[in-house]
């Protein structure tokens, strides 16, 4: 893994401000960070076997059922505002 990496693009691509202490702090956490992942490509798991489970628990899936659900008016019925059938909520951009 690389060890170069710009802090400056990395707070530009997160749209953030860093000051030059948050630079340097941002830089040595990731470094670490960096480093504990490339610590990972040195453990042999070929012959581990790996469940999707930390328990080694067997998935169990329900069977897809199809059953009748809430009707839309009394979904609307709470509402404190509806219009033409939907909820009337404030806009999330100005």
């Amino acid at each position: 893994m690389s060890e170069n990496f710009n802090i400056d693009d990395i707070s530009n691509l997160a749209s953030i401000e860093l000051s030059e202490e948050e630079k340097a702090k941002l830089q040595k956490d990731l470094q670490i960070i960096l480093e504990h992942v490339d610590a990972l490509k040195n453990i042999d798991v070929k012959d581990e076997k790996i469940d999707i489970h930390p328990l080694s628990k067997v998935l169990e899936l329900r069977k897809d059922e199809s059953k009748e659900s809430l009707k839309h008016e009394d979904a609307m019925m709470n509402s404190p505002e509806t219009k033409d059938g939907h909820f009337v909520v404030p806009p999330s951009i100005e």
